[in-house]
């Protein structure tokens, strides 16, 4: 799936024409994001998964600069293949402090799922709730501290395209597990009615697994956490 929107005001839409995409990849299908700034070409990219070739392969057929490498959390299917994109662009991986840990083990749960992933060469650095990323001019995306699935689950809101990336929070009439280790099912419903609710029903999440839908839509009829 692919969206486009000018940003709005006219300072800002002359600076940036903001697009994502999404596209699965990986043992487990999992979803990552491409957002860039059609004018510049300047680019992020929001999960890696463990197979990052076709989003690799995405930025560089259309000319995308990659400015920014960001988690959600540091599942392995979210995950793995991070470390290697940090080392192929020189980027440092943006994550939670909640999730450092998590990610430090990543070649100890790559093994359960047939993945291969060695120890992660490249730090993360950390992002907080309420920060933002600066892209450049009209280009930003808020963190929203979301945990419940992990306890460093971030969400990254893009309000002028009415977007947010969820990872594994909320899905399309579900919601992320909280049976693995550090999941908790009430703090997860927190972060859902407080963070995600509280956006306007309009906008677009995209999560890491299944179809996307809408802040509105879920807050009326998800059957795990209505508004």
């Amino acid at each position: 799936m692919e969206q486009t929107a000018p940003v709005r005001g006219s300072a800002a839409a002359e600076a940036a024409e903001l697009r994502w995409k999404h596209f699965a990849s990986g043992v487990i299908e999992c979803q990552g994001t491409v957002v860039w700034n059609e004018l510049t070409r300047s680019a992020v990219l929001i999960d890696a998964t463990d197979d990052p070739d076709p989003f690799l392969e995405f930025i560089a057929g259309n000319r995308l600069v990659l400015k920014h490498l960001l988690l959600t959390h540091a599942h392995v299917d979210h995950a793995a293949g991070t470390d290697r994109v940090a080392r192929e662009t020189g980027l440092v991986p943006r994550l939670h402090r909640d999730d450092w840990e998590l990610y430090a083990q990543l070649p100890a749960w790559a093994v359960r799922f047939g993945i291969d992933a060695s120890a992660p060469v490249v730090a993360p650095s950390p992002i907080e709730d309420g920060d933002r990323v600066e892209v450049e001019d009209g280009f930003r995306l808020k963190v929203l501290h979301t945990p419940g699935h992990t306890p460093g689950q971030v969400a990254f809101h893009v309000p002028e395209i009415g977007l947010v990336v969820v990872g594994d929070t909320l899905f399309q009439g579900s919601v992320g597990r909280t049976d693995l280790p550090g999941g908790d099912f009430a703090t997860l419903e927190r972060s859902i009615r407080n963070k995600l609710y509280a956006l306007p029903g309009e906008t677009v999440v995209v999560p890491g697994h299944g179809p996307t839908t809408t802040i509105g839509r879920e807050r009326v009829s998800n059957p795990y956490v209505r508004a």
